[in-house]
């Protein structure tokens, strides 16, 4: 019984560590996406690059 009880714990926490680390990958990812916008928004204001250029950029992205 003990060791039913044991594996038990060992999957659940498993599982959290699983569901802590995908969060935190998605949340990392996204942030890039967001730093990279705000990027081309300041170029664009700059006049570094065109509006076009911008658009065409956030089209790639999906965005």
């Amino acid at each position: 019984m003990e060791l039913i009880v044991r594996f038990a714990v060992t999957i659940i926490i498993f599982i959290i560590i699983i569901i802590i680390l995908s969060k935190f990958r998605a949340k990392k990812s996204q942030t890039r996406e967001d730093d990279s916008l705000e990027m081309m928004k300041k170029r664009l204001e700059s006049g570094e690059i065109t509006e076009d250029d911008f658009e065409e950029a956030k089209r790639r992205r999906g965005k």
